[in-house]
């Protein structure tokens, strides 16, 4: 049996603007203070990867060279959401790293596009991920998936530090199969090219009963997309709100971990206004001891 923290505010390296419950257990997140100059603390910044604009360029002045390779990135910007990338250095042994996929869609001498499982998660969630001969892996969702679908809880512990994303995850087990290193990871939304920047807003209730943060969406910038993760782990139940308006619910998940996500509306989350999120987790004696975690994932530029 784990020791029970308490009410405590999710923390993701490198991901998020912090969410710090008060005493009252009340936070508040203006997004607009969480950036500093060059992305700051708490945000992503999204860069498009070279061989997007090289492919773009070649087929704008009529080909010429490349041929495989501008087929592999054409895929991509087809049927590619929220994505993240390296090059690796080095050129890549295909043969190797086909063992990490669970199925091939497309290949060639030159490239793999595919599905990959990941640890510890069902098929529904596995990434899908092009990788290129020459030192390119780029794991991906869909573009009709949700960005927060990227959100890694079962990469959560105690110690309120949540060291990656599934997509990450998926480099890893591709770069692994490959024996090849990982460098200089870089994210990108292939369907909003003039996306800068992806913020994610995490809290966890460790207890029973209800933790809530406020946010603001300044109206000065452009959003893109609004998302949202609800998950629970041994519950008795439970909730996510918005105003309290229930954004997603968990019934009893009795020793194993449910996952919600889900597109969130303009209306949902208006413009220069402060709007509580709240979650509560149910617990059933001594018996039942588990969590539950939210977010809320943005994908915007600043105008």
């Amino acid at each position: 049996m784990r020791n029970k923290v308490g009410l405590k505010a999710l923390a993701i390296l490198f991901a998020i603007v912090m969410v710090a419950s008060s005493v009252a257990m009340y936070s508040v997140t203006d997004v607009k203070k969480g950036i500093n100059e060059g992305g700051g603390k708490g945000v992503i910044l999204l860069v498009a990867p070279p061989f997007v604009e090289v492919a773009g360029a070649s087929e704008a002045a009529g080909g010429g060279g490349g041929g495989a390779q501008r087929a592999g990135t054409t895929f991509l910007e087809e049927e590619a959401g929220i994505s993240t990338y390296t090059n690796v250095g080095e050129a890549i042994d295909l043969e190797k790293a086909r063992t990490a996929f669970r199925t091939i869609e497309n290949e060639t001498d030159e490239y793999i596009i595919g599905s990959v499982p990941l640890p510890g998660y069902p098929e529904t969630e596995d990434v899908h991920a092009y990788v290129q001969k020459d030192g390119w892996v780029v794991t991906y969702y869909l573009k009709e998936e949700v960005v927060a679908k990227i959100l890694d809880w079962k990469d959560y512990s105690t110690d309120e530090k949540i060291t990656g994303t599934k997509l990450e995850d998926g480099v890893s087990v591709v770069c692994n199969a490959a024996g090849v290193p990982i460098r200089d990871l870089k994210y990108y939304d292939f369907r909003y090219p003039n996306a800068e920047k992806l913020m994610i807003i995490a809290d966890a209730q460790w207890t029973e009963g209800t933790d809530t943060f406020k946010i603001k969406l300044p109206s000065d910038f452009v959003f893109y997309a609004r998302s949202y993760s609800h998950y629970a782990h041994d519950s008795d139940g439970s909730t996510m709100k918005i105003d309290g308006n229930v954004i997603s619910s968990i019934g009893v998940c009795d020793g194993y971990s449910v996952t919600h996500y889900g597109q969130l509306s303009p209306t949902q989350l208006s413009l220069d206004t402060f709007h509580t999120v709240s979650l509560w987790h149910g617990e059933w004696s001594s018996y039942r001891i588990g969590e539950a975690f939210d977010a809320i994932v943005l994908v915007y530029r600043e105008a």
